[in-house]
């Protein structure tokens, strides 16, 4: 393509497809050729230079932190968010996940997803797109007792309706009253079928709870789980992440609640081969720890302030050493 007339197709092609955000499909349909002629012209306008792709990176970050969790906890990516005196931490690292988020949708990617305020917030900052191909998948059931701004089922719709994607629905509640009515649920061919698919995804994005977190909160009182009436539990509780509640080295502190809970255990989630956790708050550095510890999650998306606790925590020998 070395012509006037061709590079003018050149233009014309990269104008349709970065400015019209039409798709490579409907380029090649609207121009009479294959759509691996427009992904070659799209190809030669970058080349040339016709098309330069600029990063304007919204939320600044910490990359000396970022490189200093990877080495400390083995972690496969860290991205920590210099928040602005202005933003909110949940804003700032929600903002930033996006960055991650992107990264991982590869064509017909599986995406599991859990809740939290950092998450939601990913979700709303999101772009709008149109992928067909992504599937989204709830790593636990739903829970009416919280604001539905958390809820799992609210966050995988939006995101599909953003995405304009497919996504799948666990009809059951994250904790049921016993052992009895979970297994009853686990047999019903539609609620096992989104586990089967969770255990399947390509990558989870799961926010992280701690001690004091309020979806945490929420998710005893629904279990019936008081101070009161359960010292050891609270005792013991350091983090949770998909409803799923854990001591200090990111083991499970109550059988008999996992044994209520309808969803992914701990150890099928850490098993899912890329698993993202998203959180922000100092106050969430126990439970971030406590699920490093626990190999839970491969790569972390959160704040400064708590990156820095973190690293100081590692180091504590008030709270023992990671290996």
């Amino acid at each position: 393509m070395s012509t006037a007339r061709d590079r003018v197709l050149i233009v014309k092609v990269a104008r349709m497809y970065y400015e019209q955000n039409m798709s490579q499909d409907h380029i090649a349909r609207a121009l009479l050729t294959s759509r691996s002629n427009v992904s070659r012209i799209l190809s030669v306008a970058k080349k040339r230079g016709i098309v330069e792709i600029k990063i304007n990176e919204a939320t600044k970050r910490e990359t000396d932190i970022e490189e200093m969790l990877i080495s400390r906890f083995g972690l496969d990516a860290a991205m920590v968010a210099k928040v602005p005196r202005s933003t909110s931490d949940y804003k700032a690292v929600g903002q930033l996940a996006i960055q991650s988020f992107l990264s991982h949708l590869k064509p017909r990617v599986k995406v599991a997803i859990s809740w939290g305020r950092s998450i939601q917030a990913m979700v709303d900052a999101l772009e709008p797109e149109k992928r067909p191909d992504l599937t989204f998948i709830p790593l636990m059931g739903g829970m009416t007792a919280i604001p539905s701004s958390y809820s799992g089922d609210a966050l995988i719709q939006s995101l599909a309706e953003k995405y304009s994607a497919q996504y799948q629905v666990l009809h059951a509640p994250t904790i049921v009253q016993s052992p009895d009515i979970k297994i009853a649920l686990m047999r019903e061919p539609s609620v096992a079928a989104v586990i089967d698919s969770a255990r399947t995804a390509d990558v989870a994005f799961v926010g992280i709870g701690s001690k004091g977190a309020h979806s945490s909160q929420h998710i005893l009182q629904s279990a019936g789980i008081t101070p009161e009436e359960n010292p050891d539990f609270f005792e013991a509780w350091k983090g949770d992440l998909a409803g799923r509640f854990f001591d200090r080295d990111g083991k499970s502190i109550n059988s008999r609640l996992d044994n209520r809970t309808v969803g992914l255990e701990l150890g099928e989630i850490a098993r899912i081969k890329r698993v993202v956790g998203v959180a922000a708050g100092e106050e969430k550095t126990e439970g971030i720890l406590a699920a490093l510890r626990g190999g839970l999650i491969s790569e972390l998306v959160t704040s400064s302030n708590c990156a820095l606790k973190l690293l100081e925590a590692a180091e504590s020998k008030t709270l023992g050493e990671l290996v």
